[in-house]
């Protein structure tokens, strides 16, 4: 698993200029789906869908589902959205709001899995939006 962090890394820097040289292997839970969705759902608003994967900001954490294989391509993709946001919470990228981070990680987990693994993800451009935007600020 360490290896394919660290590749996942350097695809990250590669593609992104961010820093990941002598960043630490966050750590990694994996859980069955309900407590996934009941971990995620205590420290953020309740999932829109199906949740396979998070980064915890507060402990530099991913959560996956206890279903991820590391020889399936989609979850490696997963583990590697939630690697850009590990990256970009080491890098002190400064976002208005967490849905900012989303912006870059959709994109890039979408090349990731065109150039590795030759799988096209067609993901709702419009449904990125909605969940890459801050919200309104109240007047």
């Amino acid at each position: 698993m360490k290896e394919l962090i660290l590749a996942l890394f350097l695809f990250i820097s590669t593609e992104t200029g961010y820093n990941t040289n002598n960043l630490e292997v966050p750590q990694i839970h994996f859980l069955p789906q309900t407590e996934l969705e009941a971990k995620y759902t205590k420290e953020n608003s309740p999932p829109g869908n199906d949740l396979f994967a998070f980064y915890d900001l507060e402990h530099d954490a991913i959560y996956l589902r206890d279903t991820w294989n590391i020889h399936s391509p989609w979850s490696k993709s997963v583990l590697l959205h939630e690697l850009i946001h590990y990256v970009q919470d080491k890098n002190n990228v400064v976002f208005r709001c967490t849905a900012e981070m989303e912006q870059q990680a959709w994109p890039l987990q979408k090349k990731y899995l065109r150039q590795y693994h030759g799988v096209t993800w067609d993901y709702d451009k419009l449904w990125h939006l909605l969940i890459s935007t801050c919200p309104p600020n109240p007047l």
